[in-house]
């Protein structure tokens, strides 16, 4: 029997039509979500002395004046906790954020929100947002503090191309990038490449002024130079490498010749910036959150529901249908060891071939010989999808599709249940209102059909429409975070 019951994120909810393990997905993702709340990592991480802003146990000395610049999808409420924390000390804060983030109106406050990068695109409103950030940052000196407040989507709202490239032409290399499937750290090396604030700009141009940077990490591993396209650390890039990956996907004979000029010009850094151990001495990086902290709450949480639980990966990239079909894989064996198929070398050799894959948790094989029923794997990370047709979707609905098609091919136990949750945790999945989708159950022939067609046309959102009333989109809206993807599979007996 299914029942309605409110998911809330912060203070947005929405009703969800659900069964009780649905119920459980939702609620394993949402404290994943919860876990990963700026204002509560920053409130956690950062304290104020009369002439210090201590970051964990590290002083940094204010100075004559403090200033605030934030950018990304998470830094909204970084910047009001901040705010909040500095009290009169902040002299001036610029944030540019995503655009429909202030769903009650903006708050009164002294910071100066820009709201641009709609459907995470970047826009006139975003470039201009940036302009005021590189100018503001041009006028501190070596008595300032300059708090940096970096989230992922920062390089959508960060857009400042080098000269004579245009907003738009940057932008349409870069969606023709993402469509040909290039990998989120590809996208960066390109961006970089063509901009003024990403891979060290922003930094550079803050010197001598004393800057803390405080990073909520949407990449995998945390490094700092693609963290928003790096603009507070040096670019670490070979100069041919943004115009090898253009070779790669076949775009490089197409890009027009202002951007063809300025990948063939030789980028100079200041020289007389100090560095210290290959990254600016002016600068403190402190990664305050990731993906890892969100997969390791959705584990607990899957735990307080009575399932076994552990993390599987935090670095799962790669081609979405392919992961789906590594996930749905490795459910059919754990099926079959429910209903007694205790064949310890199938599983063994599946692991096996999973971490040849994917980078995961040590630990591993013991940790899932040692599950027994109501199995909950825990995976985050960050998929790609090449998109070849017409449709409408993100990369999670994608994911959860597939692997429904992927399961039905398998024949699952008919007493066994498989379920799989793939949901972003800064709740927008695509240019969609979904954060993502929980596969359908029990599909028959013609609905897989269905799937395929809509999977083979990046269509997955409307299959999820048109399945069970739309009841399996999650749509939160806006979460004020981004650490990337959550997926979570259950396998249990009926």
């Amino acid at each position: 029997m299914c029942a309605k019951r409110v998911l809330s994120v912060k203070n947005l909810s929405v009703f969800i039509r659900k069964t009780s393990t649905m119920s459980d997905l939702l609620e394993i993702f949402q404290k994943s979500v919860e876990s990963v709340q700026p204002a509560s990592l920053l409130e956690k991480q950062i304290s104020v002395t009369k002439s210090h802003l201590v970051v964990n146990t590290t002083k940094h000395k204010f100075g004559k004046r403090c200033h605030v610049i934030g950018f990304g999808k998470a830094v909204k409420d970084m910047a009001l906790k901040m705010e909040s924390i500095l009290g009169e000390r902040m002299q001036r804060a610029v944030v540019t954020v995503p655009v429909g983030i202030f769903r009650e109106g903006k708050p009164s406050t002294r910071i100066e929100f820009i709201e641009g990068a709609e459907n995470n695109l970047p826009d006139e409103n975003s470039m201009g947002g940036a302009l005021k950030i590189k100018e503001l940052a041009q006028t501190l000196t070596m008595d300032d503090l300059l708090i940096v407040l970096v989230s992922g989507g920062g390089s959508a709202l960060l857009p400042l191309p080098v000269p004579p490239i245009t907003l738009q032409e940057k932008h349409e290399l870069i969606k023709q990038l993402a469509r040909k499937g290039a990998t989120i750290n590809e996208l960066n090396s390109v961006r970089k490449r063509m901009s003024i604030l990403k891979g060290g700009g922003l930094a550079e141009l803050a010197f001598p002024c004393k800057v803390v940077s405080l990073i909520l990490s949407d990449v995998i591993g945390d490094p700092l130079d693609f963290i928003a396209s790096g603009p507070m650390v040096p670019n670490k890039d070979s100069p041919q490498l943004a115009t090898d990956i253009l070779k790669k996907y076949e775009l490089y004979d197409g890009v027009c010749d202002s951007i063809r000029n300025v990948l063939c010009e030789v980028q100079m850094s200041s020289g007389n910036i100090p560095m210290k151990q290959g990254l600016y001495a002016h600068v403190e990086n402190y990664i305050i959150g990731n993906n890892k902290m969100a997969a390791s709450a959705a584990s607990v949480a899957a735990v307080s529901r009575g399932y076994q639980s552990m993390v599987v990966s935090t670095c799962i990239e790669g081609n979405a249908n392919c992961i789906a079909i590594s996930y749905a894989k490795l459910a059919a064996v754990l099926a079959k060891r429910l209903t007694g198929e205790r064949d310890c070398d199938i599983l063994e050799k599946y692991l096996e071939e999973f971490e040849s894959q994917y980078i995961t948790t040590e630990g591993l094989r013991e940790g899932i010989f040692k599950l027994e029923d109501k199995i909950c794997l825990i995976f985050a990370g960050e998929p790609t999808v090449v998109v070849t047709g017409t449709g409408k979707g993100g990369r999670n609905q994608q994911l959860a599709l597939n692997f429904a098609i992927e399961i039905f091919k398998l024949h699952i136990p008919r007493n066994v249940k498989v379920s799989f949750l793939s949901c972003g945790t800064d709740g927008i999945d695509g240019p969609t209102d979904a954060a993502g989708a929980i596969s359908p159950n029990n599909m028959d022939t013609n609905w897989v059909k269905f799937a395929q067609d809509c999977l083979d046309n990046n269509d997955a959102y409307r299959f999820f429409q048109s399945w069970d009333g739309g009841d399996n989109l999650v749509k939160i809206g806006h979460t004020g975070t981004n650490v990337m993807d959550i997926h979570v599979l259950v396998v249990e007996k009926k």
